[in-house]
């Protein structure tokens, strides 16, 4: 039994970054020691303690807080070192008594209730993951991204909070529509499968609809709202600033919508690829295709040369960084080196 990993797992989730995977591996440890549980809902209903108040509470008493849980965990060490079993159900006992006496300090203090932790499924670069949604509605969450949502999600509306890309098959419910969040559009639905790419190092936040319908609202400006019709794509560059709202309409942003071609094999497009694994360039800049390296295969790419109005075309499959890389040596020219996970192209 790895105690320590229960520990990490344990604080990641608290901090609303334990990844699908890492969830599996937790459930996995509560199984394997079912009192490991007792410490994960005292940790909990710790977090789950409001700690903004109308009174203003003493630093010392926060502080005094830490040092006992930390000093509990650490004399569980030293047992462990001697070889005496960890009782798990006494180390939440503490973790209760502990926050009995806080929450007895601070229930005067507070008067409001404190909303549940949201839901977030959280990817690496260099991973991908899957989920389906309590409606039924199937997501595949991109590498390097985050999603977030309720823990009321389904209950009176299904909205979802995006950074980075995922694909959607939504479930179709006319009174409750689905709606995506990023930080500069809005996606609307009802039933529908689209892809939405929204990474803060790109320049543009795209939005590519496959079936159905979606309605795009752009952030700051409720009036501008777009439909999009099957094998479209809405591309809105980024950088869509409050101050600008108020000037000439030639000021905003470049707005572009495109159609796309799906594939006969699989009726998926180009930008939609990716779940099955494939890695898609069509026409793109190096500088486009650069962080999609980074996040597809989990390296730091440095670019020691001046920028090239070359695009570059490619399909590939379950390929190594090495054979793409390869392939933009031959057809635009660049040449590279790679020390571990850094790579260097000049």
């Amino acid at each position: 039994m790895d105690n320590e990993r229960i520990f990490e797992l344990l604080g990641k989730r608290a901090a609303r970054e334990l990844t699908l995977q890492e969830q599996l591996e937790l459930n996995k440890l509560f199984e394997a020691d079912p009192d490991a549980r007792f410490l994960a809902e005292g940790l909990d209903e710790v977090m789950a303690t409001a700690t903004s108040y109308r009174e203003s509470v003493a630093e010392n008493a926060v502080e005094d807080f830490i040092t006992g849980v930390h000093k509990k965990i650490a004399q569980r060490k030293k047992e462990r070192r001697r070889g005496i079993v960890i009782n798990w159900r006494s180390i939440a006992a503490v973790a209760a008594a502990v926050l009995i006496i806080v929450a007895g300090g601070l229930y005067f203090l507070r008067k409001h209730t404190v909303d549940p932790l949201p839901n977030v499924v959280a990817t690496q670069k260099g991973n991908k993951t899957n989920i389906v949604l309590p409606d039924g509605t199937k997501v595949w969450v991109n590498a390097d991204s985050r999603l977030t949502y309720e823990q009321s999600f389904g209950q009176d509306t299904r909205e979802v909070t995006l950074t980075g890309e995922a694909y959607f098959d939504v479930t179709h419910d006319l009174k409750r529509p689905f709606i995506v969040h990023t930080k500069n559009i809005d996606v609307r639905v009802f039933g529908t499968a689209f892809n939405v790419r929204s990474y803060a190092d790109e320049s543009s936040t795209q939005t590519t609809l496959l079936r159905g319908s979606v309605q795009v609202s752009l952030k700051g400006r409720n009036a501008k709202k777009i439909m999009l019709s099957p094998n479209e794509k809405l591309v809105v560059q980024n950088g869509y600033p409050e101050r600008q709202l108020r000037q000439r309409i030639h000021d905003l942003p470049q707005i572009e919508l495109l159609t796309v071609k799906p594939t006969p094999k699989d009726s998926l497009v180009a930008e939609t690829q990716w779940v099955n694994n494939k890695l898609v360039f069509d026409k793109e800049h190096l500088e486009q295709i650069i962080p999609v390296l980074e996040r597809w295969y989990n390296v730091k790419i440095v670019l020691n040369k001046t920028a090239t109005t070359k695009t570059f075309s490619g399909v590939f499959e379950n390929d190594k960084l090495e054979d793409v890389l390869q392939s933009l040596h031959l057809s635009a020219g660049i040449k590279y080196k790679i020390e571990k996970d850094l790579v260097t192209i000049y």
